[in-house]
């Protein structure tokens, strides 16, 4: 048991230095960039099993290209992202059913 706690904190970290290196750059000034981080934040939690993070950033990438450049849309899902990390640990169900109804309210 505490193998996988270790481990969840350890991706939960990896997953942290993402994010804020992805709030460290600006959509506006290197667009590229910014999409390749936001994919690496989804492969990563992809790759975890965290699907609900993954699909919080599909929903994100998606409303930058709906919406464009947004300072709100940006400032907004960094948040959003950073507080799915930080919810990782619960019970996998309870936080995948809480996270993905925030991204089915987001992508709507």
């Amino acid at each position: 048991m505490q193998y996988n706690n270790d481990q969840m904190l350890l991706i939960r970290a990896e997953l942290g230095e993402l994010v804020e290196a992805l709030r460290l750059t600006a959509y506006d000034a290197n667009p590229l960039q910014f999409l390749m981080r936001l994919e690496h934040v989804r492969e990563t939690s992809a790759r975890h099993g965290l699907t609900a993070i993954a699909e919080i950033a599909a929903t994100f990438e998606a409303a930058l290209q709906r919406f464009g450049n947004g300072n709100a849309v940006v400032d907004s899902f960094i948040g959003i992202l950073s507080d799915a990390i930080g919810v990782a640990h619960l019970h996998p169900a309870a936080s995948e059913a809480l996270l993905a109804s925030v991204a089915i309210r987001l992508g709507g």
